[in-house]
């Protein structure tokens, strides 16, 4: 079911992101780890577990300008060194008409190794890019224009949506052409799947019934073609999604199972992973969320005290200080998350409120902490190594298997290197193409 319901989500979105089907997901700009959450659209995982209500996740961090920044291969420069090179003006016109009609759909802008991509591709990301600029506008990001610098301290708005649009023609390109070099291709039940996935958004987008009608295939292929996409263009995404699931299995195993323990903890490492348990004494009732009285509290703090006293024991005893933990925290815990999260939590930056980030980051692994107080009450913190094998919660408050994002990432820098080393050859001027000209200011 995995892989029908990305196509079928792919379909029926028409965001145009390339969905994940098992491990594999497209990105379409590099930026900051909120950019990265922000930037691919995937369907949930079928693992996800419950998060915890009471180790005090914060909230999920807003999108903010960054999450639309386009690649720039001269991140390093800046605007004091002046050796930059300007970017480059705009110098396309487009036909009479905005928009699509500026040129012939079928008209090609680039080749890839010599493979082609034409207007109707381009000017879809274009416009997904375009279209997510002005919605960033109209929830408050400051925009000064296309010829502003509102997205990126080194590429204009225009550039940023020129460059975005091109690194997702290059990144299906990739796709497909590793896939080529591994020797993958899609079988009957992958096109079955396909055409399934087709008509039961065709069928959606008509009556619903379950019964997809030649009828409802008109109407919904009138549809794409309103969103500046036909059943062909249609069809390469749909195919570079199955592909590119089955190249993250070749490559990494599924679920990235065939990542070594040491890049799985290397990008933990990298993301800045952090795993602990935690006895909490609350001093708020759960119910309503309001302050017990002094005296509770009080007795909630002397408890506190009495079981890190017990931990401090073995505290020189990795073994038996886990072993003890577990037997107290189980017995007096009042983490209503710990149902679901017996083995404790690992989660990156943010997720937590500070004091308990904090404290867990300043422990050595099976460190263990004095009681401490947040809102909810009082923390005993068991600082814990991070498990290959574990999930951790990351930025947005999703979980997260460690081992496919880290082959996630491995398949991401793969994609790069692939582009990187490509031949690209832009036709005329579609690689300035007037962004001003084809969407109006």
């Amino acid at each position: 079911m995995r892989k029908i319901t990305a196509i079928i989500l792919c379909l029926c979105l028409m965001t145009g992101l390339l969905a994940s089907c098992g491990g594999g997901s497209i990105r379409q700009y590099e930026g900051d780890e909120d950019a990265k959450a922000a930037e691919t659209a995937e369907a949930p995982a079928e693992d996800a577990e419950e998060t915890d209500g009471d180790a005090e996740p914060t909230d999920a961090p807003e999108d903010d300008k960054d999450a639309a920044e386009a690649p720039d291969e001269d991140a390093e420069e800046t605007e004091d060194d002046e050796d930059a090179e300007p970017t480059a003006e705009p110098t396309a016109t487009p036909k009479p008409g905005l928009g699509y009609a500026a040129y012939d759909p079928d008209e090609v802008v680039l080749t890839y190794n010599g493979r082609e991509d034409t207007w109707r591709e381009y000017y879809y990301w274009l416009n997904y890019f375009a279209g997510y600029v002005k919605y960033l506008a109209a929830m408050g990001m400051p925009f000064s224009g296309w010829d502003g610098m509102d997205l990126n301290e080194t590429m204009d708005n225009a550039s940023v949506v020129r460059a975005s649009a091109a690194d997702s023609l290059f990144q299906y390109q990739a796709v497909t052409q590793l896939a080529e070099q591994e020797g993958l291709e899609l079988d009957e039940a992958d096109e079955a799947t396909l055409q399934d996935a087709f008509e039961t958004a065709a069928d959606n987008y008509g009556d619903g019934d379950g019964t997809c009608t030649d009828e409802e295939v008109a109407a919904y292929e009138e549809y794409i073609d309103g969103q500046f996409m036909n059943r062909e263009l249609l069809d390469k995404m749909s195919r570079a999604s199955l592909l590119l699931d089955k190249l993250f299995d070749k490559l990494y195993g599924v679920d990235g199972a065939d990542v070594s323990d040491e890049d799985a903890l290397a990008y933990a490492e990298e993301l800045g992973l952090l795993a602990c348990k935690h006895i909490l004494l609350m001093t708020i009732d759960p119910e309503t969320n309001e302050p017990l009285s002094d005296e509770e509290i009080a007795e909630k703090k002397a408890k506190a005290d009495e079981l890190y006293e017990q931990l401090t024991a073995v505290q020189d005893d990795p073994e038996a200080l886990e072993k003890l933990f577990d037997e107290l925290m189980n017995e007096h815990s009042e983490d209503t998350g710990l149902a679901y999260n017996p083995d404790g939590y690992t989660f990156a930056s943010g997720v937590m409120v500070p004091v308990f980030e904090e404290t867990t980051a300043a422990l050595e692994e099976y460190g263990l902490s004095e009681p401490v107080q947040s809102d909810y009450g009082y923390h005993i913190i068991l600082r814990l190594p991070v498990d290959p094998d574990g999930t951790y919660t990351d930025s947005s408050g999703s979980m997260t298997k460690l081992r496919t994002a880290a082959g996630n990432e491995k398949l991401y820098e793969l994609l790069e290197q692939t582009t990187e080393d490509a031949e690209v050859v832009w036709q005329g001027d579609f690689e300035n193409v007037d962004i001003a000209e084809i969407f109006g200011e």
